[in-house]
């Protein structure tokens, strides 16, 4: 068996090469995107995410006024998620998610990917919202903030009526979405947006 023999200068080249093949770059497609595709995406994600906050704030809010804590807990187990998904659906190529390094739904626990940008944001006393891109999906994150509201479901335990402790145990017996003040981070909504 005869080896092939090549000359060091071309065998760096090569080296080079496959390994640019193999480095996929923080953008992981083909090629990077533009400014223009991260602003496009921007201005997607946050129609997208302000669209998903009205239509599911409108629905806890009005839960909480109608039935209290407990049926705002049960519009948030029943109703967010296809609320969710409907909001995504309004746009072409969009899907939303939403997560959380505290989630009450373990559904909505974050993927590797969406632990690094959360990670980062509990870091930032204002968070900002981000752009990643992974296999020709741009993911939008717009955090998510507590407000006064939130704490009726999210704030501290003991400050929870007997009915809700119990249909927290009952619906989310892993639930780590508790113990929040106003303005801490919750987590993001994460709106995909396919790369054409």
């Amino acid at each position: 068996m005869k080896l092939l023999s090549l000359h060091p200068g071309w065998l760096a080249a090569l080296v080079s090469i496959v390994a640019a093949g193999c480095d996929r770059g923080s953008s992981n497609s083909a090629v990077a995107p533009s400014a223009a595709e991260t602003r496009q995406v921007t201005e997607t994600g946050q129609v997208a995410a302000k669209a998903l906050m009205a239509s599911l704030g409108g629905q806890l809010k009005g839960a909480l006024q109608s039935g209290g804590p407990v049926e705002a807990l049960q519009v948030c187990q029943q109703a967010a998620p296809p609320i969710t998904s409907a909001a995504g659906a309004q746009f072409e190529g969009v899907t939303i998610h939403r997560t959380t390094l505290k989630p009450r739904n373990p559904a909505n626990a974050p993927d590797e990917i969406d632990r690094a940008v959360l990670e980062k944001m509990t870091k930032e006393s204002s968070p900002l919202s981000t752009v990643e891109w992974q296999d020709g999906v741009a993911r939008y994150y717009q955090p998510v903030m507590i407000q006064e509201i939130c704490l009726k479901c999210h704030g501290a335990p003991a400050s929870f009526p007997a009915e809700l402790t119990a249909k927290l145990a009952d619906l989310y017996p892993v639930d780590q979405a508790t113990g929040y003040a106003v303005g801490d981070f919750r987590g993001v909504i994460r709106v995909d947006v396919t790369r054409p």
